[in-house]
């Protein structure tokens, strides 16, 4: 709760600042999906992006599993508009993916991107995804999985 003021402001990216309310709202949402994250199991990470040059929240990278009809939890990573193209997407999906093949111990993790979203395309190549197809909305698919984000890094 002490992130609260920077939740409010940064929420909605470059929509501007939400509600202290809806920020308390957000932060007890947050909280609690995190707290039904266990091995083997993720329901929603969303985890704030900083930048050290930068005052406050520039946007949002985690996990989602709430929609089950998904066979494994979707990484998703939003950045402000005057913060994409510095390689930052890249290095907060990276981090993230340590979680669900570590701590989580997940056997695969997926991913999706607009056709037209070139550069989140780009980011899951980066970050050693391996691209599987069109969704079925017709963007971009990407899967990794526990074998793949470790082949090649020292465990």
């Amino acid at each position: 709760m002490d992130d609260v003021e920077d939740v409010a402001l940064g929420w909605k990216l470059d929509e501007g600042p939400i509600s202290r309310q809806e920020a308390e709202e957000r932060v007890r949402w947050m909280l609690d999906n995190h707290r039904q994250n266990a091995p083997g199991k993720v329901v929603h990470l969303c985890l704030a992006i900083v930048h050290k040059d930068a005052q406050g929240i520039i946007g949002w990278c985690g996990l989602d599993h709430r929609d089950r009809a998904k066979a494994t939890p979707v990484l998703f990573y939003l950045l402000k508009a005057s913060y994409r193209g510095k390689g930052l997407a890249t290095e907060a999906a990276e981090a993230v993916l340590g979680y669900p093949f570590g701590d989580l111990g997940l056997a695969r993790v997926d991913s999706e991107a607009a056709v037209e979203n070139v550069a989140s395309k780009r980011v899951m190549e980066k970050i050693g995804m391996r691209y599987v197809g069109l969704d079925e909305e017709g963007g971009h698919a990407f899967t990794l999985t526990t074998e793949e984000f470790f082949q090649g890094k020292q465990v």
